[in-house]
């Protein structure tokens, strides 16, 4: 696959305009519960400080798959944060073949060198099983998890972040599940996720079991210049054990 990134904070108003009308009917395949507008504004139109788009092409130049980055700035609780947030998604025949997450781990990497000042956390609202469990499997630290209680100054800085993104609690019983709006198109039948293969995405579906209706999980991960490089080592390793030929 051939990957393009685009600087986003860069381009003007007609600009993201023509990208956000590139990337749509991707997203229309992927996604139901968002127009082409709201994706704009939540993909495409972010206020975050820096958003770079990774647009997936195959040979034949076909727009297979995309990954936006968007870091904000700012100071929650008196302290600077660097808050990073992800949108992904990708043709089904696509997946696994390439690295692109690397390039955005790489991004998020110089963006700590540029903010010393600011601790760093990746902050998402999940809406699908196996995001939240490739993010617990590679991520050295993950809130909320299945292997311990998720600590109160954690707890208080994802609800912060959540009411300052503007996600709504679906329910006062369940203040992690989210309303988000995306919903992932399923292409035949649905998996069946096994609590032996996969304890993190039964995990996701236990504390999110409406998902299916464009609920999101909030989750937040530290994302310091350690943490990253951790993450990148995981990621590495797992992937050469997928691409070692069996015997």
């Amino acid at each position: 696959m051939l990957t393009q990134k685009i600087a986003v904070h860069r381009l003007n108003s007609q600009e993201r305009q023509t990208l956000s009308q590139q990337m749509y009917p991707l997203q229309a395949q992927l996604f139901t519960g968002v127009d082409s507008e709201a994706f704009r504004r939540y993909v495409v139109d972010s206020s975050a400080w820096r958003t770079w788009i990774y647009l997936q092409r195959s040979e034949q130049g076909e727009l297979v798959g995309y990954l936006a980055l968007h870091t904000f700035r700012r100071v929650i609780h008196g302290k600077r944060r660097q808050i990073f947030r992800m949108e992904t998604g990708k043709l089904p025949a696509f997946r696994g073949r390439d690295l692109t997450i690397l390039r955005a781990l790489g991004r998020m990497l110089l963006h700590n060198l540029s903010g010393l000042r600011y601790e760093s956390f990746f902050f998402a609202s999940m809406v699908y099983p196996a995001s939240y469990a490739m993010a617990a499997k590679y991520a050295p630290r993950i809130w909320p998890t299945l292997r311990q209680p998720t600590p109160a100054d954690k707890q208080a800085l994802i609800f912060e972040l959540a009411a300052s993104f503007h996600l709504e609690p679906v329910s006062p019983e369940a203040p992690y599940v989210r309303h988000v709006g995306w919903i992932t198109r399923e292409s035949g039948k649905q998996p069946r996720w096994s609590r032996v293969v996969n304890p993190h995405a039964v995990y996701f579906i236990e504390e999110n079991p409406t998902f299916t209706q464009g609920h999101g999980l909030l989750t937040l991960m530290p994302a310091s210049l350690v943490d990253i490089c951790r993450a990148v080592a995981r990621l590495l390793i797992g992937r050469s054990k997928l691409l070692r030929p069996r015997r």
